[in-house]
């Protein structure tokens, strides 16, 4: 899943342009970084069998000199308890030199470039501009981390492919949109046992007290997420109507819920009574998602156009993607030029 950060503007034509820019870069160093490949290719397989050929001769001189080592004893038995030690004494160097340099022997002796035939532009301009309008605080979440929790972005990013792309709204929703629809998720970070009754959202907690007693605890909560939830949902429908009138149909593709992302969080269903929208852990939303029937003509720029839509308010910092994406393109000009230089030089 690809997370935008909300300052950004232009996000379709920005995907339009980014995907063109990718092509002119085909179209401008394409043949280009071919040839420069296969003369890299070429120089870097001489070298190869250079070395290789210095490798076998030193090879062959090696034992020859140990050899001619053993016969000089022998015909010089004067000297040759001298000329047995130096023997010895090659021996054990070549011995040595052999062990330390093992890698660099199995690269002269198997290590011959291969070339697949398959070379081109190794610069992915879609992947970097995707890259670049991520928010600057989203955390890198370590696995070997002690952290027990972790954003609902964060962790729905890591189970749903790339076809989805989020839009943190603040107040813990976030807007997604991807093949089957939009989707509007209210994180709600609570933990212990999560009940609703009497109309009253409630946690209940067990703690343990001396002599193995325990004490359930009932923290009620003022506000219901689910009534938060339809009413966002009712704004972002009539926003979509009001925004994109072309694209007013979409509203009726607004669906999800709340969803709780803490991990310790046990939804009794048995005590959850009268939710007006639906509820789960973060992994049953991912699963729902990932098998979610595609929407017939939802395309990837009907989406960015929606979600810019809903976007509201981005405050006094702004940027534009189309420019980002020129930006990119300027960037990527320059490194090929100078990889094209490298490999023909």
């Amino acid at each position: 899943m690809r997370i935008i950060d909300r300052k950004w503007t232009d996000l379709a034509a920005g995907l339009q342009a980014v995907r063109a820019h990718q092509a002119k870069l085909v179209v401008e160093f394409g043949r280009a970084v071919k040839t420069g490949q296969k003369v890299r290719f070429h120089r870097e397989l001489n070298e190869w069998r250079r070395r290789r050929r210095v490798f076998v001769a030193l090879a062959a001189f090696a034992p020859l000199s140990i050899l001619t080592l053993c016969l000089t004893a022998f015909y010089f038995h004067q000297v040759a308890c001298v000329i047995v030690y130096w023997a010895l004494v090659v021996l054990i160097i070549l011995v040595t030199l052999a062990v330390a340099g093992r890698q660099y022997i199995r690269e002269v002796v198997d290590g011959e470039p291969e070339h697949d035939g398959e070379d081109g532009l190794s610069v992915d301009l879609e992947a970097r501009w995707w890259e670049s309008l991520l928010p600057k605080e989203l955390a890198v979440v370590d696995p070997k981390s002690k952290k027990k929790t972790e954003d609902l972005p964060g962790a729905l990013a890591r189970s749903l492919p790339d076809a989805y792309t989020a839009l943190p709204m603040g107040e813990s929703f976030l807007l997604m949109t991807g093949p089957a629809g939009i989707w509007l998720l209210k994180e709600v970070p609570w933990s212990g046992r999560i009940r609703k009754e009497r109309g009253t959202w409630k946690r209940v907690v067990v703690k343990r007290e001396k002599l193995f007693r325990k004490r359930v605890e009932e923290t009620p909560f003022e506000t219901s997420p689910d009534e938060q939830w339809l009413e966002r949902k009712q704004d972002l429908a009539g926003l979509l109507e009001t925004s994109l009138p072309a694209r007013a149909w979409t509203a009726g593709l607004i669906q999800g819920g709340v969803a709780f992302s803490h991990p310790k969080a046990v939804l009794e269903k048995e005590h959850i009574q009268g939710n007006r929208a639906a509820y789960g852990p973060v992994r049953a939303w991912s699963e729902r998602m990932r098998l979610a029937v595609p929407v017939e003509g939802f395309t990837p720029h009907m989406q960015l156009e929606i979600l810019e839509a809903l976007s509201g308010q981005r405050g006094e910092e702004h940027a534009s993607a189309s420019e980002e994406a020129a930006r990119l393109y300027q960037q990527a000009v320059e490194e090929l030029r100078a990889s094209v230089a490298g490999m023909v030089k």
